[in-house]
């Protein structure tokens, strides 16, 4: 089968979960990683569509494999965001933040994987290394003047929320 083919496949499956059609998916993508077993995409696809069908603890073999097997490209910073989450909400807290904090390390300018790193960071009781996360991300992305003006400020406060001291 050609990259075109696999994409194809892929886009396939990841309608059915769109239309609330989780089940089907499911044996789609089993089907493409039996046919595939060494193609990353397949394996990252299957661990999507269990995510989407509210089988997070199912995710995680076949998101851990997609990413053994060489997964790349655009794949990459999404694989970060999938997993990353999909630890978080089977209760696997620390390994959460560790991954995301290195998918923001690799790919600094996706603002997901900040977002769910900031998440992570929350739910492990870091609430403020959180906030300081989502306040380096909206100075990241934004050129609004009023924020520009005040950069070094609110940088400072991140910094302090970073060291327990309230930000303020």
């Amino acid at each position: 089968m050609t990259t075109d083919q696999i994409g194809d496949e892929i886009a396939a499956g990841e309608a059915l979960s769109r239309a609330d059609r989780g089940d089907e998916a499911i044996a789609h993508f089993r089907g493409l990683v039996e046919r595939y077993p060494d193609e990353p995409r397949a394996h990252f696809a299957l661990g999507g569509a269990f995510d989407s069908a509210g089988h997070a603890a199912a995710a995680v073999e076949p998101y851990r494999r997609a990413m053994a097997l060489g997964l790349s490209g655009e794949d990459v910073a999404r694989w970060y965001v999938q997993f990353g989450s999909t630890l978080r909400n089977v209760g696997q807290i620390d390994e959460a933040v560790s991954l995301l904090g290195e998918g923001r390390d690799r790919v600094p300018d996706d603002a997901a994987i900040r977002v769910f790193l900031a998440l992570a960071l929350h739910t492990s009781g870091r609430s403020a290394d959180g906030l300081a996360e989502l306040i380096d991300l909206l100075l990241l992305g934004s050129s609004a003047p009023a924020l520009r003006r005040y950069e070094r400020s609110i940088r400072g406060y991140a910094d302090d929320l970073r060291r327990g001291e309230g930000g303020g």
